[in-house]
């Protein structure tokens, strides 16, 4: 690179002379008219190619093997990549289509069990209540029949105190003061003989 370098700046100071002789006007007056290649005006441009090709060859090209190698590996790593990643998406999306298909007969069973629980419980709640039912008809029966009793004894010590009242009336209204004291007298008798 630096020969490169050295070299145009030597052909641009030869190029850019600032006081051109007439000899030198003229030969270009007459190179004008008829241009003929010197050696200097090929040596030079064939040196520049061979430095560029140089530079080309021993840097560019092994540089630009080199990026293109990593870019084929990279893009054979995310080609690997991808596909695997594509494979992968791909059994997930089956595994999903399969759980789809599975997910309706899963629907139905759960739908299915639910009912079955529900119609259990119903009849187990059917069951109890009338189990209860029966229990509160027995207990009201026993209860109806407790009050019926007390009721009962109730009017029996009403009617046996209204007539011990009747018969007390009935005899206090039947006796004489006469009857009342011979029975007093008697009652004494008795008590003494005990």
């Amino acid at each position: 690179m630096i020969m490169l370098l050295q070299v145009t700046s030597i052909t641009a100071a030869t190029a850019s002379d600032p006081a051109p002789s007439q000899e030198v006007a003229a030969e270009r007056g007459h190179a004008a008219e008829h241009h003929e290649a010197g050696l200097d005006q090929l040596f030079f441009p064939a040196i520049n190619f061979t430095i560029y090709l140089f530079i080309i060859v021993r840097f560019v090209i092994p540089a630009l093997r080199e990026y293109l190698r990593r870019r084929h590996s990279d893009i054979m790593r995310s080609q690997s990549e991808s596909k695997a990643s594509l494979s992968r998406a791909q059994e997930k999306l089956l595994a999903s289509k399969e759980r789809l298909a599975v997910l309706k007969d899963e629907t139905d069973a759960i739908r299915r069990d639910l009912l079955a629980i529900a119609t259990r419980q119903a009849e187990r709640l059917r069951v109890q209540a009338e189990e209860t039912g029966a229990r509160r008809l027995t207990d009201a029966a026993l209860l109806s029949e407790q009050e019926s009793w007390r009721a009962m004894e109730k009017l029996r010590s009403s009617l046996s105190l209204a007539t011990s009242r009747l018969a007390e009336e009935r005899i206090l209204n039947a006796l004489t003061p006469d009857d009342q004291r011979s029975f007093i007298q008697q009652f004494l008798k008795e008590a003494s003989a005990r």
